[in-house]
């Protein structure tokens, strides 16, 4: 038999039955030793396991450690416990259970080898009833011995320990003397449990003191001996995190949606307190605060306790749609002012019930100061109201509303951050009317789905997907679809996927959600409640307007929705899971920079998927997805969410950071506010800055980033660059050839034009327009002479270098797609194309396409044609190969292939000519799995970087923009 490797040379184990008195202490013990001992925990040194008797398997546990500590309870120890070495075949006389430390250690002996060096700590117990607490005088006696072993722990003294310990620990004690100090901590630290979190420990501990929220996250000010008072620090150490996303298991008992970024500690005189109390918010110390904080988590995917209740008939919580607790519901989406605290919230109007007040009056409840606490006597309610707004009379809110849906209907459904738009996802009819009426002719929709297994019936999810799904987040998360039926029965509408074989799934996030999908029980296309490009909406009498010609009825709530918050959506990479869109769930937690900032600085990002980005001392905040700022209406909304944000703050940023687009909305809203500076930021620079503030990259690095376009120092529009970026300082290595767009924007819509101008860079304008009759993508386009024209003169043509604007011109060519429904609705579409060859991935066998190459890397010196890849070469094999017939998968998988090839050659030379070791991909065109994860394998995965937990596309453009802005003025010591 193979013993298992374990990490922690020191195992701690907990004998003992919780219910049954003192026979709790052994795991009492460990459960303190959790806080007490967490820095050594988290290292890796100590592990912490409880059982409520030792059995043989316990020698599997022994294996691979240095040292292991048995502790239990006693009936024969002396007081208040006893502490002495084990061995195998000695028994060890005071434990309360069959089986013997010296026992496990034998089976140890006979089936591993010679067991670990082994201890015994025995705590005298005196009542073991079952039902029955810890005596008092047992209390004590656990005290002593958890004091003791910590110090036996930390000062090593495993080979002296000293012959009565307890005596050591109450001398010092007794005479150590009581001091004071004062705690600051900045972090995600309200309305997550955190206050009672502290509480417990510090009434651990036996220190007195406060704990209150300020405007940066909280305060504690407590008072006892120097060695407690470390003790509370360390558990309050920030540490080292594993993403959003992680699969880890927790080291500590803080609250799990707590996130401590910093910690500052000052002495204070001693103060007379008798106990440790939970504050009111320091609303002085917030007013005087120089700068702040958002100390609140996301809105939070409903917990497992509160649809407990939810379900229960016997709960005063049965079937109430806004139930929640510290560890779950909305948060971000009903502030208005900080601190965070129910009267500066949208819960502010309802009053608490007897029942509500009570457990938000105590400490130990899981709704101790929930601000959004609430039930039916006290609570908002939601009603169901026709296509005019009139509400509607019924018994049962959501089992009306599920019938409208099942018959079909279209429904406008209030939620938790904005209005969504809600059809049945097995009806094709249904799905087809909502995109009709949303004008929504091709994009992917997102569906919601009761459970995880409803999920995983639909979709194939990894296990860092399926983590991602049932998150707190509760994000969409994309995945490729298991089958796409005829929208008959169960099974999924065709038409909610469009072109795409991924389907974005997602999981109730609310009771609202739930009870709703209980009860109609199959798919829902959940889509923003917006006409397609104007913003989300918040109102409800703007949704009545908008919404009210195109819906059958609402689902309304009397809970208003304070900040506009749509959906996050993620999606699998090669590095895990990555964030696509960041918005619920994600958004307010910032993201912390490599170095603080001089001055506050807000970051406006791009025109398309916009977020922005406003930058405090060293954490970097993104809003929430904007969208598309296309409409008058979206940018009025965009200018109203983003000042919000400052005044969130109680600041007004004198640091604007901004595309270097002239005609961006953005753009103009950064140079016409009046500020103290304002800082262009080139589009793909910014890109790879964000990957690089993110991941904290200090390096230079080789920056690869592919989109659809973004404007060039030059004036001319860049979109496939390979760059050389060193903190504030870039140049260009490479490019590739530039694309005419006949009609500019017109051919981002309008693919045929892009595509011909592919053929006229091909073949020349002639043969172009010979060949152009043999592709479907020209069938019935009478303007081909004219657009032949207007490439051929420059009149109302564009050059552009955009990774996206190739595959369009591809893919048109290939698939015969002459227009775009969306953006990267062909690209996506080509993609899909060769999955069905190359695989998810893309990992086929398939062959490049020729190519040129460059000859030089420009490095400093003006873009020419000799540092440019060139894709004439493949334009003309392409050609070829579709007019022999051959399976588009195949052209796809091949020009992937190209790309790929073409890429990590270009990488390899700037690699070589620079001496740089490490690589950044970054821009929308990444998205693309095939293209990822074939530049990602080529490279090699430990020297690529890429950002996950903000978008690769536009939406992580203004955390770019930030860092690049905090940078330059470091350098310029602002």
């Amino acid at each position: 038999m193979t013993a298992p490797r374990c990490k922690a040379p020191l195992l701690v184990l907990g004998i003992g039955n919780p219910s049954r008195g003192d026979d709790a202490l052994g795991s009492s013990f460990v459960e303190r030793l959790e806080t007490v001992l967490s820095h050594e925990i988290a290292r890796g040194e100590v592990e912490l396991l409880t059982d409520f008797q030792l059995q043989v398997e316990h020698a599997l546990d022994l294996t691979g450690r240095r040292r292991v500590v048995f502790v239990d309870a006693s009936v024969s120890a002396t007081p208040p416990f006893e502490l002495f070495r084990v061995l195998p075949r000695r028994e060890a006389g005071v434990s309360t259970h069959a089986m013997s430390p010296a026992g496990v250690l034998e089976v140890h002996r006979s089936t591993f080898g010679e067991p670990p060096e082994a201890w015994v700590v025995g705590i005298r117990g005196e009542c073991f009833e079952l039902g029955a607490p810890l005596s008092e005088r047992t209390s004590r006696h656990l005290e002593l011995a958890l004091l003791a072993f910590v110090e036996i722990v930390r000062g090593g003294l495993w080979e002296t320990p000293p012959a009565q310990p307890w005596a050591l620990v109450e001398h010092s004690r007794s005479t150590e003397a009581r001091v004071g100090a004062r705690f600051e901590i900045v972090g995600t630290v309200q309305g997550v449990g955190f206050r009672p979190w502290i509480h417990r420990i510090a009434t651990k501990l036996e220190l007195v003191g406060v704990v209150r929220n300020t405007s940066r996250g909280a305060t504690i000010e407590a008072f006892g001996s120097a060695r407690d008072l470390r003790t509370l620090e360390q558990a309050l150490s920030p540490g080292p995190t594993n993403g959003t996303f992680s699969r880890h298991e927790r080291t500590s008992d803080r609250p799990p949606s707590a996130v401590i970024h910093s910690v500052s500690s000052m002495p204070i005189a001693l103060r007379e307190l008798t106990d440790f109390t939970i504050g009111d918010s320091d609303t002085i110390l917030a007013g005087q605060a120089t700068s702040r904080s958002l100390s609140i988590p996301p809105d939070l995917g409903t917990c497992a306790s509160c649809s407990s209740e939810v379900g229960n008939p016997k709960d005063r919580h049965f079937g109430y749609p806004f139930t929640s607790c510290v560890d779950c519901g909305p948060r971000f989406s009903m502030i208005i002012a900080l601190p965070y605290d129910r009267a500066t919230t949208t819960m502010a109007r309802f009053s608490l019930c007897e029942a509500c007040a009570g457990e938000y009056a105590r400490p130990n409840d899981r709704r101790f100061h929930a601000e959004a606490i609430a039930c039916p006597a006290c609570g908002p309610r939601a009603w169901l109201a026709d296509e005019r707004g009139d509400q509607i009379p019924t018994l049962d809110v959501f089992a009306a509303a599920s019938e409208l849906l099942i018959q079909g209907k279209l429904l406008a459904i209030q939620g938790l951050g904005a209005f969504h738009l809600v059809c049945d996802a097995t009806r094709s009819e249904a799905v087809r009317e909502l995109r009709f009426r949303k004008r929504r002719d091709a994009q992917p929709f997102a569906v919601m789905v009761p459970d995880k297994r409803s999920a995983e019936s639909l979709v194939w999810l990894d296990e860092d997907l399926r983590a991602a799904l049932v998150s707190p987040v509760r994000p969409i998360v994309l995945a490729p679809s298991k089958h796409r039926g005829s929208g008959g029965g169960s099974e999924l509408s065709p038409e909610v996927s469009g072109p795409s074989r991924r389907t974005g799934v997602m999981l109730p996030y609310t009771p609202f959600h739930e009870l709703l999908m209980a009860r109609v029980a199959r798919p829902l296309v959940v889509t923003s409640g917006n006409l397609n490009g104007g913003p989300a909406l918040v109102d409800p009498l703007e949704a009545k307007a908008v919404l009210g010609p195109i819906v059958s009825g609402f689902l309304f709530h009397d809970r208003p929705i304070a900040r506009r918050v749509e959906d996050s959506v993620v999606g699998g990479s090669s590095f895990g899971v990555r964030v696509a869109r960041r918005s619920r769930g994600l958004v307010p937690s910032p993201i912390r920079l490599p170095a603080s900032s001089p001055l506050p600085v807000l970051a406006v990002g791009g025109h398309l998927k916009n977020t922005a980005c406003l930058v405090v001392d060293d954490l970097a905040y993104l809003t929430p997805h904007f969208g598309d700022l296309g409409t008058v209406e979206s940018e009025s909304a965009w200018r109203a969410d983003v000042e919000g944000l400052e005044r969130l703050f109680g600041l007004r940023a004198d640091v604007l950071a901004h595309d270097l687009h002239p005609d961006y909305a953005t753009t103009r809203y950064a140079l016409t506010r009046p500020s103290r500076r304002c800082i262009g930021v080139q589009h793909h620079v910014a890109h790879a800055l964000a990957t690089m503030a993110e991941l904290h990259v200090h390096e230079p690095v080789i920056a690869v980033v592919y989109d659809g376009s973004g404007f060039g120092t030059d004036g001319t529009s860049w979109g496939a660059e390979v760059l050389v970026v060193d903190g504030a300082r870039w140049t260009r290595a490479s490019s590739w050839r530039p694309l005419d767009l006949p009609g500019g924007e017109r051919a981002i819509r309008e693919t045929w034009r892009v595509a011909f101008s592919a053929l006229c860079a091909g073949f020349g304008e002639e043969e172009a327009a010979a060949l152009a009759p043999r592709f479907r993508v020209f069938d019935g386009q009478t303007q081909l002479a004219t657009v032949a024209r207007m490439i051929a003169t420059g009149v109302s043509t564009v050059k552009a270098r955009g990774m996206g604007r190739w595959f369009d011109a591809i893919g048109a060519l290939v698939l015969g797609m002459p227009h775009a429904g969306f953006e990267g609705h062909v690209a996506m579409a080509l993609e899909e194309a060769g999955a069905r060859v190359g695989g998810e991935t893309g990992a086929g066998a398939a062959l490049p396409y020729p190519v040129i190459l460059p000859t030089s890397l420009a490095l400093g010196r003006e873009m020419a044609s000799e540092h440019e890849v060139d894709l004439r070469p493949t334009v003309r094999a392409v050609v070829s190969d579709v007019l022999a017939g051959v399976d588009p998968g195949l052209i796809s998988a091949r020009f992937h292939q190209t790309i790929v090839a073409a890429t990590t050659h270009v990488v390899a030379r700037a690699l070589e000519e620079t001496g740089l070791r490490r690589i950044v991909l970054s821009g929308g065109s990444f998205q693309n799995r095939a293209l990822e994860a074939g530049v990602v394998t080529r490279l090699g995965k430990d020297r690529v970087s890429m950002a996950r937990e903000v978008p690769l596309n536009d939406g992580g453009l203004a955390l770019g923009q930030a860092w690049a802005a905090v940078l330059a003025l470091r350098a310029e010591g602002t």
